[in-house]
């Protein structure tokens, strides 16, 4: 599995994909939405959700572009959106550990938990309007911009807090999964990522090309 789970009164799933900084593939996805089917029969006193190393999660996966298509790639997106549909509503506390970059998808995972515990060197980024895909759009508005709710130091505090009937803030799923299945319908999505992922990679090499000194005439 691209997982660790380590159950117990409260459960901790850790990514495990330090190879691809956490990046949500089709596996991964999977493994979670596993994760979640057993929880759902456990019912854990919370399910606390951390990456390793460097990384929380580098977001959607890019990998293997080559062997995918519009179909697979909406399909892939459509099961984290209802991933995360399935975060927000879950019948125990959930807590985002963010001790490492959260991109875009994994970003998005932060959000759909109750506690967003967030390292201060660590900045939520949602790139995926420059593909054209609307993934935890209506979430985002709907936190406006109360995005963390306290440093990762805090998380045995969250634990340990007594019980309480949880409150969650009003959401909108059905307005959540109608934008996302809208944006990923649209044709060229293989295009506008492989766009998206070509850009990226040129801008990653610019950083790396050696500074040349300027001539003095």
């Amino acid at each position: 599995m691209s997982v660790i789970l380590d159950r117990g009164p409260y459960w901790t799933v850790t990514l495990d994909r330090p190879q691809r900084a956490n990046a949500l593939s089709a596996d991964l996805v999977e493994d979670l939405h596993r994760v979640l089917d057993e929880a759902e029969v456990a019912r854990p006193g919370a399910l606390v959700l951390r990456g390793n190393g460097r990384h929380f999660a580098a977001g959607f996966d890019l990998g293997g572009l080559d062997r995918e298509s519009d179909a697979s790639l909406a399909w892939r997106f459509l099961r984290i959106g209802v991933l995360l549909e399935r975060l927000m509503a879950a019948p125990y506390r959930t807590v985002a550990v963010a001790e490492g970059a959260a991109v875009g998808a994994g970003a998005d995972l932060v959000l759909a938990c109750d506690h967003r515990l967030v390292a201060e060197t660590v900045t939520l980024r949602f790139p995926g309007s420059a593909f054209g895909v609307e993934l935890g759009a209506v979430r985002r508005a709907e936190l406006g911009a109360d995005f963390v709710t306290g440093p990762p130091s805090t998380l045995e505090q969250v634990l340990r807090a007594a019980p309480a009937p949880l409150r969650r803030p009003a959401h909108d799923a059905n307005a959540e999964l109608a934008a996302l299945a809208r944006s990923v319908a649209v044709p060229g999505l293989r295009g506008r990522i492989a766009a998206y992922a070509s850009s990226r990679a040129r801008a990653a090499q610019r950083l790396t090309e050696p500074t040349r000194p300027t001539p003095i005439s």
